[in-house]
């Protein structure tokens, strides 16, 4: 059904000229366009057209969670063979406001789609308030995450008709946030009867946003009853086997080196929405491409592995003096000449799971730290080919909330709670608790350590550069990083990302670069 609705509304959008052009920042008909008033007259024309909107999100979200929400962070580093000079730009913070990658081109395009089905959905006679919701749900984290990467941005919320409707000064980070992101969380949160959906905006996925926009506004007791109401609606829960951990991202088709591949699994309790990519949409997921597919181009820090192994150590010694009492949950089994052996794998599964060579049932694997891309989803990149891929792009996870209230519950100083939410985490993946002594005896120390822990549960998610600027932590912890790589430093200016130089052109003066981006 939901291909088949893609299918239809491409017609339609094509009919109506709304689809972008390469390089315009929306291209638009004039008289010729279909104003919305004329175009919803059913319900089910405006379910076609929040299809719509659903499309849009493909485009968008195809990679721009790790462009925005990673490549920037302590995760990654360009690899020493790396010749792709935007991708060491990102990681290095030293990005070309000509680059493309900078585009918000399909994020507009989204939100114009989401206007439509809004304005229309508004007029039409006894419409389903499900449908409003997730228009008003994705207008919301839309434009989220447009200030969140620029700041001042322009302001949409009429559908596009004209140059002139396209190209509009930007508006304030503040008016932006207080007149459209909370209002449209709040309309939305107020019409969901859908507790969940996998793949729709519904009421889980909606409070999942509420606690984002919330903790990055530093209300942590509003970010707290939100995960809180989400707990409440029984929807989702953790996932406690690595097996099924590793079944949320695992998309490995069958190659020689993986003959028993099960192919596409992204299933799991604690999925709470993920943008879907079938394998007959025409939009392509940018998974493959960001992490696994081509050159060498992005590997994991060492910072992060080495500090994963300090938290997870990998020998006996180390292993059983951190944790006397929790042997590692796995072994591996090597016979040698007739001779069995069987040797613990001590470390943390995970992060053998999310590196290049690695499997929670062998360890790290033969790849040295400093060289392994991430690996979280497909373990075998030979003859990939990355225009087939079609891995889902999670937006919103069970594990992210329960230890995004665990800092909530910091910063409103309820440390014990907090703990008790960590050893959820702890335990649902069979790795050892958290003592008092480990977490810490000041707010920053637990900080700290709830976002170490963060780290490692949601390596390649868009998460981690989000954590650091919500955190205010991302100069102390990225200047030094960069000034060893001759390439900082970074100001609370360049925080925010360039505009793309082609917008700018194209606006004829309606607004100018980012502050720190140059002219």
């Amino acid at each position: 059904m939901k291909i088949l609705k893609f299918k239809r509304v491409a017609i339609l959008f094509a009919a109506v000229g709304m689809f972008c052009s390469c390089d315009s920042f929306v291209n638009v008909d004039g008289e010729s366009f279909v104003v919305t008033d004329n175009f919803y007259k059913t319900q089910e024309e405006l379910d076609l057209g929040l299809a719509g909107v659903y499309d849009g999100l493909q485009n968008a979200y195809s990679n721009a969670n790790y462009v925005f929400g990673e490549f920037r962070s302590d995760s990654y580093f360009p690899a020493p063979s790396s010749t792709n000079v935007s991708r060491t730009s990102f990681h290095n913070s030293t990005m070309d406001p000509g680059d493309g990658s900078l585009s918000w081109k399909d994020f507009y395009v989204t939100i114009d789609r989401a206007n439509r089905v809004i304005i229309g959905g508004e007029a039409l006679e006894g419409v389903n308030p499900n449908t409003l919701a997730q228009a008003y749900a994705i207008r919301s984290k839309v434009y989220f995450d447009l200030i969140r990467i620029w700041k001042n941005v322009p302001l949409l919320l009429e559908p596009i008709k004209s140059r002139e409707d396209a190209y509009k000064p930007v508006t304030s980070y503040d008016e932006i946030m207080n007149t459209v992101v909370i209002p449209d969380l709040l309309k939305a949160e107020s019409l969901f009867t859908i507790s969940s959906s996998p793949f729709n905006f519904s009421k889980s996925s909606l409070l999942a946003h509420k606690a984002e926009v919330y903790m990055w506004l530093k209300q942590e007791g509003v970010a707290e009853k939100a995960i809180e109401d989400l707990i409440a609606l029984k929807t989702h829960s953790l996932v406690t086997t690595p097996q099924a951990w590793q079944d949320l991202f695992y998309n490995q088709y069958v190659t020689t080196a993986f003959p028993d591949a099960r192919g596409k699994v992204q299933t799991g309790s604690e999925l709470i929405f993920s943008i879907r990519y079938d394998v007959a949409d025409a939009t392509v997921s940018g998974l493959w491409n960001t992490w696994v597919a081509g050159s060498s181009i992005t590997v994991i820090s060492p910072l992060v592995e080495n500090k994963w192994i300090e938290r997870f150590p990998q020998d006996e010694a180390s292993w059983n003096a951190k944790y006397p009492t929790t042997p590692p949950v796995f072994s591996q089994t090597t016979t040698v000449g007739g001779v069995t052996t069987v040797t613990p794998l001590y470390g943390d599964w995970r992060q053998f799971a999310s590196r290049q060579g690695g499997d929670f049932l062998i360890g790290m694997g033969s790849t040295a730290i400093g060289e392994a891309r991430l690996h979280k989803w497909t373990k075998d990149r030979s003859n990939m080919v990355v225009n087939l891929d079609r891995s889902d792009v999670v937006m919103y996870r069970y594990a992210d909330m329960i230890l995004l209230l665990a800092e909530a519950k910091v910063k409103l100083t309820k440390p014990g709670e907090a703990l008790t939410l960590l050893n959820q985490i702890r335990t649902a993946r069979q790795l050892p608790l958290v003592t008092e002594s480990d977490f810490g005896a000041t707010k920053e120390e637990q900080i700290n350590y709830l976002l170490d822990e963060r780290q490692f549960e949601l390596m390649g998610e868009g998460k981690r550069w989000w954590d650091l600027i919500r955190n205010d932590k991302a100069l102390e912890i990225m200047n030094p990083i960069l000034s060893n790589r001759g390439a900082g430093p970074l100001t609370p200016e360049r925080l925010f990302f360039p505009i793309y130089n082609n917008h700018i052109r194209e606006a004829l003066g309606a607004y100018g670069q980012n502050e720190g981006w140059g002219s």
